[in-house]
């Protein structure tokens, strides 16, 4: 079959396009994840107050919310595949409606074994969001935009740890922690029926122009029909490459660092730094504003250096390396801090250069998936991935109770951030090619 590569073609238009729907897409992305995520950190922000009303200790707020993390990590691989059959419009839709509605269900929740159901089953609903994530920008935004892209919407996790703790504490002070339950789930809803209404495949969207459409198809090979030539590979060949392997290994470990950092600063700073609820709501929110700000800034410089020649590989290495290692250093200088002030300017610090890297690490799966197939990858790449994040929580939780306390369940995050950010080092990451037979 004869096909033509459109990369000529398409920087004729780098200079004037016509339209500009890809961020508009971009930008509904990262709404649904700035959501998605404060429907997660909404029960961290909640912890003290339930750990009082119900009698709960540590470790098992630990389970709760290590919980979801149990049924999202397993919802992942079937997520890629529904993504793959049926496209990021009706299972992001469906799956948007689906966790809200949960999310509102917490309301009615009267002690630990409703929390543990209604965790699981946010964990279910909320898998497809990232992968899904992976899949509208692979296809939607061309590689040298990709890391910004990427940035927009994974910087919304940090959004949602940024806002929600004011928000959420605010609420629960005023009103009560069932109303804020029922206030972030129905922002799920809302969004999920404008994705549903507005998303569209980039050849099928009303308003993209032709200039734009060869754009985004720049990095791809066109067959003489006018389609993208495409080699996918099915789920589950993608274990036997070792790129996926060691991606996803150390995506694992970046997630159990993320993941203490959600769920456990702001019972950290009330409980091991002496801050009360609204003082909490405030300080916790500062190390999620900066690294907000930190991670846009690495997608445009990460961006910026593709423009100028350096490989995608050299990109995420350099990325993910500096985010890895630069988190251990942030955390352990935390671990010296002798006052609240200090512990949340380190812990700024440690979310800002993690952040600053991690502007490129929802940018791989992209990068290394077939076109369109970035779904299933992002599925496996979060599967596996998610395994470190089902582990923080429970960990982080005994550490904080037993006599090593917070500073020996940061020393494990410290750990963690090394091994990691030498697995991001040592791998490529070019697009997978089917193994010949």
């Amino acid at each position: 079959m004869a096909s033509q590569s459109v990369s000529s073609a398409s920087t004729q238009t780098i200079a004037k396009l016509e339209t500009g729907s890809r961020w508009y897409i971009v930008i509904l992305l990262a709404m649904g994840t700035a959501i998605n995520y404060i429907d997660r950190v909404n029960f961290g922000v909640a912890t003290p107050t339930l750990m009082k009303e119900f009698g709960l200790g540590t470790a098992e707020m630990g389970i709760l919310m290590s919980a979801f993390f149990w049924s999202y990590t397993i919802t992942m691989i079937p997520s890629g595949y529904l993504l793959n059959k049926f496209g990021p419009k009706k299972v992001l839709g469906i799956a948007g409606i689906a966790w809200g509605s949960v999310t509102m269900l917490v309301a009615v929740c009267v002690g630990f074994y409703s929390f543990l159901a209604l965790r699981i089953g946010i964990g279910i609903t909320e898998a497809p969001a990232y992968p899904s994530n992976a899949r509208v920008v692979s296809v939607w935004v061309p590689k040298r935009e990709r890391t910004f892209a990427s940035s927009i919407f994974d910087c919304c996790a940090r959004v949602g740890g940024a806002f929600a703790p004011p928000i959420v504490a605010f609420i629960i002070a005023e009103w009560g922690w069932r109303t804020s339950f029922i206030v972030t789930g129905s922002m799920a809803v809302v969004w999920a029926i404008w994705w549903l209404l507005a998303y569209h495949e980039p050849a099928d969207h009303p308003r993209i122009s032709k200039s734009e459409l060869a754009y985004i198809r720049q990095d791809e090979v066109i067959t003489h029909t006018g389609e993208i030539h495409v080699e996918p590979i099915p789920i589950i060949k993608l274990a036997t490459y070792g790129v996926i392997v060691k991606a996803t290994i150390a995506y694992a470990f970046y997630l159990y660092v993320w993941t203490v950092a959600i769920y456990w600063i702001p019972t950290y700073l009330m409980k091991a730094r002496g801050l009360s609820l609204k003082e909490m709501g405030l300080a916790a929110s500062v190390p999620f504003i900066i690294a907000v700000f930190m991670e846009l800034a690495g997608g445009k410089i990460f961006d910026k250096w593709y423009e100028r020649g350096a490989s995608i590989t050299k990109l995420r290495r350099t990325g993910m390396g500096l985010g890895m290692f630069g988190a251990a250093v942030f955390i352990l200088m935390c671990m010296q801090a002798n006052t609240a002030f200090w512990a949340v300017f380190w812990l700024s610090a440690f979310m800002g250069i993690f952040s600053f890297g991690a502007s490129n690490v929802w940018a791989i799966p992209s990068d290394i998936a077939p076109y369109g197939q970035a779904g299933g990858v992002g599925g496996v790449y979060n599967f596996v991935g998610n395994f470190g994040a089902l582990i923080a929580p429970i960990i982080t939780g005994y550490l904080a109770e037993s006599k090593y306390g917070f500073n020996g369940a940061f020393a494990v995050c410290v750990v963690f951030s090394v091994i990691g950010g030498l697995l991001f080092i040592f791998n490529r990451y070019d697009r997978l090619k089917p193994k010949e037979a």
